[in-house]
Order: structure tokens, then sequence, then C-alpha cells
């Protein structure tokens, strides 16, 4: 059975016709004692796999596949990451993209699809200092509505520089995490266990605040974080 509607099948569609290359969303769970969500996270990528050909679905057993599940760094279920034909987009999705990060979801496989972060120039030079690995995680429930748009700007600077990872994590989903980062409203991100970022930013304030250099003072123009369930 359809998630969308027949019309908001159609917009998704279009969105996703601009995709020049084969898309893999790989799909971490396990037969035996998954949660709830890895049913929904799978129904979720089945959805959008169904709406462009170029895009397909291989489930993997944390479990059984856990060499391939540590070279991605893949430790929870379900997980979800996004190749460029076989190559790691570095973009990924920690508990079920549902409700609002089903777009997020949609925006990412548009990514690894088309290969283009579509930053402006001057996120593009501050990806560009760069030159080891930087991790990025961005804390979020399905029902905040601001959280996809830090989502999709980490998941854009992954695609731009390739030492840069970037994970949507549900935060309520996965409380270990939560309270390891110290999550109490979302989005929250977090880069390289370090630099916190609350709230939603405009691109160039959120790739400042993550990549700037030492000593500059962080922008402070972000929408209030939602606080979590």
């Amino acid at each position: 059975m359809a998630l969308l509607s027949e019309a908001d099948r159609l917009t998704v569609s279009a969105r996703l016709a601009v995709i020049t290359h084969p898309v893999t969303l790989l799909f971490f769970s396990q037969t035996i004692g998954a949660p709830d969500s890895a049913l929904v996270a799978r129904q979720v990528i089945d959805e959008v796999a169904s709406m462009n050909e170029l895009v397909t679905v291989r489930e993997l057993s944390l479990l059984i596949e856990r060499d391939e599940a540590a070279a991605f760094g893949i430790d929870h279920i379900p997980s979800v990451v996004l190749l460029r034909g076989d190559a790691d987009t570095r973009m990924r999705f920690v508990g079920a993209p549902a409700g609002y990060e089903f777009m997020s979801l949609v925006d990412a496989v548009i990514l690894a699809g088309t290969g283009d972060s579509g930053l402006a120039s001057a996120s593009r030079a501050l990806a560009a200092t760069v030159t080891a690995p930087f991790d990025i995680k961005v804390f979020v429930t399905p029902t905040c509505p601001h959280c996809p748009r830090a989502v999709t700007l980490a998941h854009r600077l992954a695609v731009e520089s390739p030492h840069i990872t970037a994970t949507c994590v549900e935060a309520s989903e996965f409380l270990d995490l939560s309270r390891r980062y110290r999550v109490t409203g979302v989005p929250k991100t977090v880069a390289n266990d370090s630099i916190e970022v609350l709230g939603a930013l405009p691109e160039d304030a959120f790739v400042r605040a993550l990549l700037q250099p030492a000593g500059e003072a962080p922008p402070s123009d972000a929408a209030p974080p939602d606080a979590t369930a």
C-alpha cells in the first residue's frame, strides 16, 4: 500500500526526475529483534525507490554483514546509507526517515543522484578547507518542521567534501545517542563531537558555524530548537 497520495507521488516523482546516476539505498536492519521503526523505514525507502527506476534498495543484516556495516560506521538499526553508483556519498539516516524527514530522504536521493551539492560558492570554499575526516550528526524528530533544513544542509556538505560524513539521527528513537550528545531540543547539530549548533540556520550561517576558523564567533540567527518528546 502506497504511503503517499497519487498527487504527492506525482510531485515527488517530478523532483526525482533530475537524477542522472543510479542511487542505492543500503538498508541496515535484522530479521530477529528489529524495532518497529525498521518496518516503517523499509516502507519509506521502498516508497521512494518505487518512484524512480534509478533508485534501488539493498537490505543488509547488521549481524550478518558486520564488515560492511563497520565500513560505513553503522551500529544502530534501522539505518540507511546512500550510494551514488558504487561510491559512498557519506550521507546517512539513523532511524526511520518518516514525518518531515521523508523529504530529507528525497533531497538526499537527489543529491546522490546528481552529485551536485547546490551550495553557494562561499559554502563550497569553506568545505574545501576540510582536509581531515569531519563527522556531522543532526538530531531530529519526525514532527519537527525545522529539522529538514539542517539535515539537507549537512548532507550537501557531505556531497561537497570527500572528508565530510553527515548523519540524520532520530533523537527520540535512539535515546542512548541523545543522552550522549545532550540533546534537549531539535534540530541539534554536533560536529566532531565538539561543535554544537542549536536550531535551524540559513545556509551561510550553518556552514560558518561548523567550518569557520577557530576563534570566530558563531552566528546566532537560528530558528529556535523544538523540544524533544
